[in-house]
């Protein structure tokens, strides 16, 4: 699942104010055309640092909603870049993550680009913008803003009422320009692939996809395994896994405290409690006396009331980051200290509500959760510490009114198709639970367990463990492979005190 917190919804940056009333009277912006139509045709696309790569970029058109085949269209923008292998084996479909993000731009960041030309070697790759996101048309977005008095608490029904009011506005506007919301689910998703599929000529296809591309990934598994070659999967978000597990969000981040805890430099300044104990105190300290504290500089300075929602919200954040000195453990011991500036400031952020796009809500509400599953993570004790992780689901997909896929679609997945699991256990947004219950179904997959990993453990492994990347081409050509069980990366830098 994409980092889906619901802190997430509200843009760490000052916004605020009405919606652009320009923007609130734009119009659909629908393709020309009819459901079927292709059209593709030779590009460079220019990748950060100023190289062109060549590829076949197009576009093709599908039904909105297949069970109205003669409504309207929508588009889906796609890359094919040709396969460099003498031998290909199956094409390789990416599929993004969000729900909603974009390929089409992705491909354009250096990483990204490189990590198509590994795949590229082995196969053809096809890189595509899903319905609803990227630079699918039509275009989607909500310009409802609100903000909410910042020397107030944040109190949670004015939030959710906010929201919802936002929310509401937000999907009349689009279905009074004529956009059948409820055809944004993954189902239609999933079917928009397979059209692509075979639009493209292709019999047979390979997947690759992280987070919700994951979701999207087991969907097609079930929905056309005759279609599909071979998976690999990371940062999982199975069929019935769209909404947060508190308890494997509370295991991840005690896997990153401990790792905290006996570091050379850092673990001398936290307390012998530990940074949860110590995140668990400052909460209740919060609790019963929120904060006021005053943020900026001379005529700029204001007031903020930091309490415990506030520190529920924000205190992950950033808990499982790889790339750069750990600064998660500083902030914990910043608020165990009672030093609430940093806090502080993300406190004024989060007075600042937004919506995402409707893509996203459709998406995810549509695939919804399973009664069992939605009184489990209820009871789970971790709210002490983390509070109401789906507070944006429970209060936010009534108002959008997606249709449930219901029980059918949630059920586990239960396929033969060779399928490689990739997760990190210090993933705080997908857990690795969700990644051990998708794979003990998949009869013919493999899971590697990457300890220290987080959200984009592939990544991690293909910088760190050199063997990466020869195996998984050997993987998508078919030729036997194992994986190790896990794959430990070397140690995070933290932030000392």
């Amino acid at each position: 699942m994409r980092e889906r917190i619901w802190c997430a919804l509200m843009v760490l940056v000052a916004v605020g104010g009405t919606a652009n009333a320009e923007a609130r009277e734009r119009l659909v912006e629908r393709p020309a055309g009819r459901a079927g139509d292709l059209t593709i045709g030779p590009k460079t696309v220019m990748i950060e640092g100023g190289s062109g790569v060549e590829v076949e970029a197009g576009m093709l058109l599908v039904p909105e909603n297949r069970q109205r085949p003669d409504g309207p269209v929508l588009s889906i923008p796609f890359y094919r870049l040709r396969s460099t292998s003498a031998d290909p084996a199956s094409p390789i479909f990416v599929l993004a993550g969000g729900p909603g993000s974009s390929w089409i731009d992705r491909f354009e960041k250096e990483e990204n680009q490189e990590e198509v030309q590994r795949y590229r070697a082995i196969a053809d790759v096809v890189l595509f913008d899903q319905r609803g996101g990227g630079h699918s048309q039509p275009a989607m977005s909500c310009d409802e803003r609100r903000r909410l008095p910042a020397d107030a608490p944040l109190d949670t029904a004015k939030v959710a009422s906010a929201m919802r009011e936002m929310a509401t506005q937000c999907r009349a506007r689009w279905q009074a320009a004529g956009v059948d919301l409820a055809a944004y689910n993954t189902r239609e998703n999933a079917a928009d692939v397979l059209a692509l599929r075979a639009a493209l000529g292709y019999d047979r296809m390979s997947l690759v996809g992280g987070s919700y591309g994951s979701h999207l990934a087991l969907a097609l598994m079930r929905e056309a395994p005759d279609a599909i070659d071979r998976v690999l999967l990371y940062g999982i978000e199975g069929l019935d896994q769209t909404w947060d597990d508190p308890g494997g969000r509370l295991a991840a981040y005690e896997r990153i405290a401990g790792a905290a805890e006996v570091d050379e430099l850092l673990g001398p300044s936290i307390p012998d409690v530990g940074l949860l104990e110590a995140l668990r105190t400052a909460i209740g300290r919060l609790e019963k006396n929120p904060q006021t504290v005053w943020v900026g500089e001379g005529d700029q300075r204001t007031s903020v009331v930091v309490d415990a929602f506030v520190v529920r919200k924000l205190a992950g954040y950033q808990a499982g980051r790889r790339s750069r000195p750990n600064v998660w453990p500083e902030l914990i011991l910043d608020l165990f200290d009672e030093n609430y500036t940093l806090i502080a400031r993300g406190a004024m952020a989060l007075r600042n509500l937004r919506l995402d796009d409707p893509m996203h809500y459709m998406m995810d509400c549509a695939s919804g959760i399973s009664p069992a599953r939605a009184k489990r993570y209820r009871a789970d004790p971790a709210a002490e510490i983390l509070g109401d992780i789906n507070f944006e689901y429970a209060q936010l997909c009534d108002a959008w009114g997606a249709a449930d896929l219901g029980a059918s679609f949630r059920a586990p997945v239960i396929s033969e198709i060779p399928t490689l699991i990739v997760h990190g256990t210090w993933d705080v947004s997908t857990p690795i639970e969700n990644a051990r219950e998708v794979a003990s179904t998949l009869r013919n997959g493999q899971l590697v367990e990457v300890i220290g990993g987080n959200h984009g453990a592939l990544y991690n492994l293909y910088r760190h463990w050199p063997p990466m990347q020869t195996r998984v081409a050997s993987f998508f050509r078919g030729e036997p492979v194992r994986f190790p069980s896990s794959v430990t990366l070397p140690p995070v830098t933290f932030e000392p005190r």
